[in-house]
């Protein structure tokens, strides 16, 4: 059995997860010329390869896991645990990788009469997936859109700041919602400020719309609050509606993602509301976070539990 175990690894070195295991567990089994022992043998080799079609991806998808998974094949019979793909990882979105996506999700143009220009294209795209109190939001991040207000925002996710909940502390019907102090107080200041990136959108009062009635900022866009010059830091804004005023000339508001998917347009279209601009003081939120006195004063607030990086290409 070993030998030929052996000889298929050296044939195919694909199935070597499977293979590798039953020749440990066989070759460690006491060596009796006897019929129990061989039925002993059987038995295990029969159970581990049975073992294995039901914990691993198909052949096609383990020949593509690399480094750290590649080492969980190695120890996952002991473990008993099965190695998470791309599309079974835990996640509320429909979108998984940037290959779900539609070609406009993936490249914006003005073709869908959403953009009112053409957005930059190139660079890396990004897809997150948020998991909120009113559904899943799934967020492209673009780094030629504003290559620092994307790094800063993928910084976040990767250091799991919304998983600790961030309160979608002012929306406004019909306008937008501003999110990105964390309900834990401990992490609000923790990123410093960045700098402003170029505005790629055309700026001042007479492009708040094209002839063709689209607005400048889309339904569905990201960018930052702010205060003045080079002022982002973890506060977001997120449209509600497609708006003529916002990235009119103000430096953080270029948009460097947007919403893509059906489920993301319904799930902000549930966002509370009823707040408008009396929700939680920000000075308050920074210093208190989402605390027990917050939650009863403003109890129906909609909170972001988590977010998280998905897929990459560039």
């Amino acid at each position: 059995v070993c030998d030929t175990a052996y000889s298929y690894h050296q044939k195919d070195s694909q199935i070597s997860p499977a293979v590798l295991p039953i020749m440990v567990v066989i070759n460690s089994l006491p060596r009796q010329n006897n019929v129990s022992a061989m039925k002993k043998i059987l038995m295990t080799t029969i159970v581990l390869f049975f073992v294995y079609w039901l914990s691993f991806p198909p052949r096609q998808e383990v020949s593509q896991l690399r480094g750290e998974q590649m080492n969980k094949l190695i120890t996952v019979l002991n473990r008993g645990e099965k190695v998470k793909t791309t599309e079974e990882v835990n996640t509320p979105c429909k979108y998984k990788s940037i290959s779900d996506l539609k070609e406009q999700e993936r490249m914006p143009s003005t073709s869908d009469g959403r953009h009112m220009i053409a957005p930059p294209q190139g660079g890396k795209v990004s897809l997150v997936c948020c998991d909120t109190t009113a559904g899943p939001l799934s967020i492209v991040a673009h780094e030629k859109w504003a290559p620092l207000g994307t790094e800063r925002f993928l910084n976040m996710v990767k250091n799991q700041y919304f998983d600790s909940g961030v309160p979608f502390m002012r929306c406004v019907k019909g306008f937008l919602c501003q999110f990105g102090l964390n309900a834990d107080p401990s992490k609000n200041g923790v990123f410093g400020s960045i700098k402003d990136d170029p505005n790629w959108l055309p700026e001042g009062p007479k492009f708040r719309e094209n002839e063709d009635g689209v607005k400048r900022f889309a339904q569905g866009y990201l960018a930052y609050a702010g205060s003045g010059k080079n002022s982002r830091g973890t506060q977001l804004i997120m449209s509600l509606k497609a708006n003529g005023p916002l990235a009119g000339g103000s430096p953080w508001e270029v948009p460097w993602g947007e919403l893509v998917g059906e489920e993301s347009f319904e799930t902000l279209k549930k966002i509370n509301t009823e707040y408008g601009e009396n929700g939680p003081p920000q000075g308050r939120l920074g210093k208190e976070g989402a605390s027990k006195e917050i939650r009863i004063q403003w109890p129906n607030l909609d909170y972001i539990n988590s977010c998280q990086l998905l897929d990459e290409v560039s």
